[in-house]
């Protein structure tokens, strides 16, 4: 890499962060002023406000990042270019021989990093903070959140409860309804206390009841429900074997956008989830895989856009390229509307931006100053 891709880099990742950093706290104005009634509650004095304003902001942030991260990255670009043509900086490059899209490698590079970052930040710290994303910003109503009753397509268990223990795995007055094939009858089994465990090796995932009513031994299971409900040491106990998780129990409509790609590529190929379900999944995994190569072909068709041969000025430049961004934009909203509605494949939905837009990147790469 040589000394002005370094420069580039430089002023890519700057502008990157400037704009991120401008952004994140224009935002936080706005909410923080459009909510402080949220805030105050439960607050005696404006230092335990403020307190637990930044709390709720730190962990909004690595939301707000993957959010708007895609976006600045090309608009990051965009604005190296115009800076680059309004300082006077490419014409001496292209009187030396360098082409122009030979300076879009360090820029390319710049967009690998965030992209990484995204992926990093997606993958691995959105996961892990989960539960503090769907916290309301009032902090004794961030303890709990509502029950969004589910039903089990694979063992027919409809499962229900009072509230959710946020950070805890922990349902407050569960009930499992058991159907006619796990049970004789319909039977609902109740616990005031029920945690959710994850798969491990010598049992499968579900949930653990504590002092069940009824108890196993009163319940007359069939040879399937012998399989889902297991007997514990502990007498007032069951473990209920479903992979109808936590999350899954409240905000159902945004859960999934919470959990790693490998959570959802396992919850797809899960027969616990109905068909509306998968196709949701299906769209939102497809999206992500197909989100980074997006960004990169986005840097191709900016170029051409802001250094246009026959270009009436930067201004024009910009407010064409803004405008095509604008569509691309446009044109995924379309296509995700489009897959979720069950008019067109998940894979074709999240791959037809990408098409158009390569298509159409490809097409302009002769209009870009030489």
């Amino acid at each position: 890499m040589t000394t002005f891709d370094r420069y580039l880099l430089r002023r890519y990742l700057h502008v990157f962060l400037v704009f991120l950093l401008s952004t994140f706290g224009l935002f936080v104005v706005i909410d923080g002023f459009s909510n402080v009634d949220g805030f105050q509650e439960d607050k005696t004095n404006a230092t335990d406000v403020m307190a637990r304003m930044a709390d709720y902001y730190l962990y909004r942030s690595s939301q707000f990042f993957d959010m708007v991260g895609p976006i600045l990255s090309v608009i990051a670009v965009m604005v190296v270019f115009a800076m680059l043509y309004k300082n006077s900086e490419l014409h001496p490059l292209l009187a030396a021989g360098v082409p122009t899209y030979r300076l879009v490698v360090p820029l390319l590079v710049g967009t690998a990093i965030i992209t990484s970052l995204l992926m990093v930040n997606r993958e691995f710290v959105i996961p892990r903070i989960a539960h503090h994303l769907r916290a309301p910003r009032n902090e004794e109503k961030a303890k709990t959140e509502d029950v969004q009753p589910m039903y089990d397509h694979a063992s027919k268990i409809w499962i229900g409860g009072a509230e959710l223990v946020r950070g805890t795995n922990r349902l407050k007055e569960a009930e499992f309804v058991l159907p006619p094939g796990i049970a004789n009858d319909l039977t609902p089994v109740r616990s005031p206390i029920a945690t959710f465990h994850k798969e491990a090796k010598n049992r499968p995932a579900g949930w653990l009841l504590h002092d069940v009513q009824p108890r196993r031994s009163a319940l007359h299971l069939s040879e399937a429900g012998e399989k889902v409900l297991h007997a514990m040491p502990n007498e007032d106990q069951l473990f209920i074997a479903t992979d109808v998780s936590f999350d899954q129990l409240s905000n159902r409509g945004q859960s999934f956008s919470y959990a790693s790609t490998t959570e959802l590529v396992r919850r797809v190929q899960n027969p616990s989830y109905g068909n509306s379900s998968v196709r949701s999944l299906a769209l939102h995994v497809h999206s992500r895989l197909m989100q980074p190569m997006m960004g990169f072909i986005l840097v191709f068709l900016a170029i051409p856009l802001i250094v246009r041969k026959e270009g009436r000025g930067l201004v024009s430049n910009i407010a064409l390229c803004t405008g095509v961004m604008g569509a691309m934009f446009g044109v995924t909203q379309l296509g995700m509307y489009l897959g979720k509605v069950s008019l067109i494949s998940p894979s074709l939905a999240a791959g037809a931006p990408l098409i158009i837009s390569g298509t159409l990147a490809a097409w302009l790469s002769d209009a870009a100053q030489s």
